[in-house]
């Protein structure tokens, strides 16, 4: 537990360090690693030396009752009909930070009976407080709509069990995804990078953070559309943020896991930043002008100081630039080598 709640440094960082980053792309890159660990340090910030302070009281703003037998029993849910929806198979989930009372379930319309088709997930929290939070933020964001997040197409609040409804998607988490090329390019990084930076975009513009963006709630199809997914951290932005750190701290900000403001886009933006760094260290074939430009991107989105992080429409329109100018590098040599 203590190993996971350390914040990631990048000098040292597993990836960085076993990535096989050789030659100018390698070297430059990894220059710009040991400049934005340099600044990450100046102040380091250990989650567990603030455990006084995380475990202050909390707004008991959804609370479940205290005697199990009270909540639904959803032992053996299958079949179990929850709202207008029936459940079918509980989907396993690779997620240890995921909360014990947040449990997934394959569903379809209640009418449905006897139909093999189960084209949605139904997300349920039972006797669980923090994962009871969760789904009410989920619902409370829920009417944010754009192609790279994740819908929500139906919600309760009521009862011991509050649940949200989201269509099943056949994509794999980002890190996969990447494991899973054959070769993971510079423009395939920017292009899925961008998703997931407009999807934090639609949120941002509508007053909201997602509060916990990360490989594992990126998900993405054969096709490469990707989908941000899980809501459950979503906060007003410029709202204060829970007394108890929750979230991922490989990719959260220093002052997300520090406490020290309220929630800011700048947040999600660290959260991205982080996410295209780990990705360069994975791609192949690319020019190393290109990978330093980014570099110096991904420098300007980890900024200590929220402010000096670029805005979520900016990092939209200059990994759209990027991606133009890569997907060139790529394309010409292939012409001229046709042509002669």
């Amino acid at each position: 537990m203590v190993d996971s709640m350390r914040q990631a440094n990048p000098v040292d960082d597993p990836i960085i360090g076993s990535s096989g980053c050789d030659g100018p792309v390698g070297s430059r890159l990894e220059r710009f690693a040991a400049a934005i660990s340099n600044r990450l340090d100046r102040d380091p910030i250990d989650p567990l030396s603030r455990a006084g302070s995380f475990m202050r009281d909390e707004p008991r703003d959804f609370m479940f009752p205290s005697d199990p037998s009270s909540t639904p029993d959803l032992s053996c849910a299958t079949g179990q009909i929850m709202g207008i929806w029936r459940l079918g198979e509980e989907l396993t989930v690779r997620q240890p930070e995921v909360g014990s009372g947040s449990r997934l379930f394959a569903a379809q319309p209640a009418d449905s009976q006897g139909s093999p088709r189960f084209d949605y997930v139904l997300k349920t929290a039972s006797g669980d407080t923090s994962a009871a939070r969760q789904i009410l933020a989920t619902v409370a964001a829920a009417g944010i709509t754009h192609p790279n997040l994740i819908a929500t197409l139906d919600a309760s609040t009521s009862g011991t069990s509050p649940y949200v409804v989201m269509p099943r998607l056949e994509a794999l988490p980002l890190d996969q995804r990447i494991d899973g090329m054959s070769a993971f390019t510079l423009p395939v990084a920017l292009w899925m990078t961008r998703q997931v930076a407009q999807a934090s975009l639609a949120m941002h513009e509508s007053g909201w953070i997602h509060g916990d963006i990360k490989p594992a709630n990126v998900l993405v199809d054969d096709r490469g559309h990707v989908t941000l997914i899980d809501l459950g951290f979503a906060a007003r932005i410029h709202s204060p943020m829970p007394a108890l750190f929750r979230g991922t701290p490989d990719y959260a900000s220093p002052e997300l896991i520090d406490g020290s403001t309220a929630a800011l886009p700048g947040m999600d933006v660290f959260a991205i930043g982080k996410m295209l760094w780990h990705s360069l260290t994975k791609i192949v074939d690319a020019d190393s002008m290109l990978v330093g430009n980014t570099a110096e991107l991904v420098e300007a989105m980890l900024e200590p100081d929220p402010s000096d992080r670029p805005s979520c429409g900016t990092i939209v329109s200059e990994l759209l630039a990027l991606e133009i100018d890569s997907l060139g590098s790529h394309i010409v040599p292939a012409r001229r080598r046709r042509a002669a």
